[in-house]
């Protein structure tokens, strides 16, 4: 056989071997073709742009929280807590800070309730003056129990007190509250009576709060411990309410996280992802989804800070008994006194 013959056989052979070959494709299919092409690699570019801004966000934001100071309260392990719903959570807030020259405590004392699943809850607020037993010290005003035992003792007497279990504990420092306030660019508070604080006047009505008057707002030396706490609640509210509900935890707010992770503590139980569930589901409550209630006393609400105030017991135990049956919005509709204002819009 000649190399002709040889070539055409293995030539008929390939022919064979493809098949029919088909129609060569116009110019402007093969444009059409190139135009699909350079769209899904675009496409699958931007899906990647996307997922790398999307998961390094992630990554800023848990490093962010990871850097959030972690404090070990060991009653929160202790065995003979009392029993909670499946499925509730109760956060026991505190602040500190002194007033300047004078060895008194800011006050701050609050519950974070949530129902079983998150679905509403309340802040529940105590003046620090409030007349309380505590464990091994009798008698005691409620702030005192940080200086006595820190918060292993406070979360000891308060669950004595309501029979509620206590299953976290944060603190923020009053040191960073003007820091979170003027990355946030302040908020509005109703302030229900003018009055003044280390040379800053407040006025009655819708006050807008900076970060040079945050302080002295919250510190208020001249009002009684339970209108202190009234007044701090309001304003603490404010600063949740326009975090969650304007997403200033959003990555392009890097200030407004920042501000907070340096101004806040919890406690070592928390994780990284608790956290950023509670941020979610703080957002959903201040968006009208619980309520705001100050534990209601006896005796003179003009009282200062060293003149002790009591619970009004009966309405006191409506109170634990709605945070542990979950029925908190019934009990503000029978109790509505009980409701701190909300914070204006």
């Amino acid at each position: 056989m000649s190399d002709t013959s040889i070539q055409d056989f293995y030539t008929q052979q390939a022919e064979e071997a493809r098949g029919p070959e088909s129609p060569r494709p116009s110019r402007r299919k093969r444009r059409r073709k190139r135009v699909i092409k350079v769209a899904i690699a675009a496409a699958s570019s931007l899906v990647a742009v996307v997922g790398l801004v999307v998961g390094g966000g992630y990554l800023w934001v848990s490093h962010e929280i990871g850097s959030v100071q972690r404090i070990h309260v060991a009653a929160l392990d202790a065995k003979d807590q009392p029993l909670a719903p499946p499925g509730s959570m109760t956060i026991l807030l505190t602040a500190s800070g002194m007033f300047p020259g004078a060895d008194v405590p800011t006050g701050l004392i609050e519950l974070i309730h949530f129902n079983t699943d998150y679905q509403g809850g309340a802040v529940i607020s105590f003046p620090a003056n409030l007349l309380v037993h505590v464990p091994g010290h009798g008698e005691q005003r409620l702030g005192e129990t940080l200086a006595l035992g820190g918060p292993s003792l406070m979360i000891e007497t308060l669950e004595h007190l309501t029979h509620v279990r206590i299953n976290h504990y944060s603190q923020v420092t009053y040191s960073g509250l003007d820091q979170i306030v003027g990355a946030i660019g302040g908020v509005n508070v109703d302030v229900p009576f003018p009055t003044t604080s280390f040379g800053v006047h407040f006025h009655e009505g819708i006050n807008h709060i900076t970060s040079a008057t945050a302080l002295p707002y919250v510190r208020q030396p001249l009002v009684s411990q339970v209108t202190r706490t009234d007044l701090q609640e309001n304003l603490f509210r404010a600063i949740l309410h326009k975090i969650c509900s304007r997403g200033l935890f959003d990555t392009s707010n890097v200030s407004v996280l920042e501000a907070v992770v340096r101004a806040v503590s919890v406690d070592s139980n928390l994780s990284n992802d608790q956290l950023v569930h509670l941020a979610r589901t703080l957002a959903r409550h201040m968006q009208g989804r619980g309520e705001s209630i100050l534990v209601p006393t006896a005796g003179n609400r003009d009282a200062g800070f060293t003149t002790p105030v009591y619970l009004e017991t009966h309405i006191a135990k409506r109170l634990w008994e709605a945070i542990r049956d979950g029925r908190l919005a019934q009990f503000v509709q029978r109790y509505p006194f009980t409701v701190t204002p909300g914070a204006p819009g």
